[in-house]
């Protein structure tokens, strides 16, 4: 055997080493390897199956499943094939499909707690709960410490209004890998609820936007127990609750963190203080804005509008990097009955832009994108006090528009998270708001259809 033989790189050895750079996210390099290794090979199914799971994970889904279908052809026992391919037809909304790759799944894994987690979620979204349950419950019996699995049964605990068990299994979301990493090493304890008189308690916004805002309401509570409170972090936070009159510090980094006693997760309070559907605090409003720049905004509204129509601001998108995004999201052209009704001078809170939705927007004239004044989520409460309504997708916007009390109708996505329950038009969190819901994952047309009606109602 000669020496360039012996040193030839063997399929094995090539597939190492995409995987090794998809990890290190070297993506290019990776897909690079793997399209090598198809050119010489092309029904190699271990690069089928890997380029397959890197470009589903780039979100190239139509690549993706034709790829894994062909590595599933050729070798149908590997689980994570299936579990790629389940994911994938889930998110296209290809349920059928999605189901029986989930069940292949756990057919050729049947100890994987991740393809019965993988499952639930196939589950949820057909409407499933129950078995969205067992599979949950499944796969805890397989990790116990799994937590995505906790994560999963507590949110659809949670969602079902079963709110003692479900505030115990939702605690498991800060062992998610996600979760990793986002606090720095604390050195004080995390709060229990006990008083601590003389004692400093910092509140951490750990979450989204939406939760901090969510569960600003229990801050009083806390101030009940704590004397003093700091609050932290961001430009935003420091926004929406350095002026709260509960709060005696709010904090930008770690570094300017005052000493303190102990430390508590803003998502934790709800668990903490033992909350029931009957037992949710809803002062309304429970948040405040300046109210110079309330009058500010209204004098600016006069301005860009001065024929007083009914004023409706609008938001129809979510952060991209959130989990669910996909489905709460929607384009602005999506709304075209609602953007129709007559009598109406729509605002634009959209904050980012997405620039797809620019041209949609400038040829309605009764649309005015409000986006660029608005520098913070203070800024938008201003503007929200000055409208006659919200009409948004689920984010942050109408968790603001509830804890101001101002009239918001939000478009739920199926399945809806948890926070809405099931088949509610209203909230017991937010007593403004009216839920227009999805009876269909994806289809929005009715939902919009609905609110367009309302509109109009509204306008007689």
């Amino acid at each position: 055997m000669s020496d360039t033989s012996a040193q030839k790189e063997t399929a094995d050895q090539a597939l190492a080493r995409a995987l090794n750079a998809a990890k290190l996210r070297r993506i290019n390099e990776a897909i690079g390897i793997c399209r090598d290794l198809l050119a010489a090979t092309p029904d190699l199914a271990g690069a089928l199956g890997l380029l397959g799971g890197i470009l589903g994970q780039e979100g190239r889904a139509d690549e993706a499943i034709e790829l894994l279908r062909a590595a599933v052809a050729r070798q149908p026992n590997v689980g994570n094939w299936h579990l790629n391919l389940c994911a994938l037809y889930r998110g296209k909304n290809m349920l059928d499909e999605a189901l029986a790759a989930g069940l292949d799944a756990i057919r050729t894994s049947p100890d994987t707690a991740a393809h019965r987690v993988e499952l639930a979620l196939t589950h949820l979204t057909r409407g499933e709960r129950d078995l969205a349950s067992l599979r949950y419950r499944e796969a805890m019996g397989r990790e116990p410490e799994h937590p995505a699995a906790h994560m999963g049964l507590g949110e659809l605990l949670l969602s079902v209004g079963e709110y003692g068990p479900g505030w115990m299994e939702y605690a498991w979301r800060n062992k998610l890998d996600q979760a990793r990493g986002t606090l720095p090493k604390m050195t004080a304890a995390q709060w229990n609820g006990m008083a601590l008189p003389g004692g400093t308690l910092v509140l951490v916004a750990d979450q989204g936007f939406g939760d901090m805002i969510q569960f600003a309401r229990y801050i009083p509570w806390v101030k009940q127990r704590v004397p003093k409170l700091a609050v932290g972090w961001g430009p935003e936070v420091t926004a929406l609750l350095g002026h709260h009159p509960d709060i005696d510090l709010c904090f930008a980094t770690w570094a300017d963190a005052p000493p303190h006693d102990a430390y508590v997760l803003l998502s934790s309070l709800p668990q903490i203080f033992g909350t029931e559907l009957a037992s949710i605090p809803a002062p309304i409003p429970y948040l405040a804005v300046n109210e110079d720049r309330v009058a500010f905004w209204g004098q600016r509204l006069t301005q860009l509008r001065p024929q007083r129509r009914l004023r409706v601001g609008l938001a129809w998108s979510g952060r991209p990097t959130h989990p669910n995004n996909l489905r709460r999201s929607l384009r602005l052209a999506t709304l075209a009955p609602i953007l129709a009704v007559p009598g109406v001078d729509f605002f634009g809170l959209q904050k980012p832009f997405p620039d797809e939705d620019r041209a949609t927007a400038a040829a309605n004239p009764h649309f005015t994108d409000l986006s660029p004044e608005l520098g913070d989520f203070a800024e938008t409460g201003a503007v929200m006090r000055n409208l006659d309504l919200v009409l948004a997708v689920d984010t942050a916007v109408v968790h603001l528009a509830g804890a101001l009390g101002v009239q918001a109708w939000v478009l739920v996505p199926e399945p809806a998270d948890w926070r809405w329950l099931l088949g509610r038009t209203d909230s017991p969190w937010y007593p403004t708001l009216r839920l227009f819901r999805q009876s269909r994952p994806t289809d929005w047309a009715p939902v919009v259809e609905e609110a367009a009606r309302a509109l109009a109602e509204r306008v007689k």
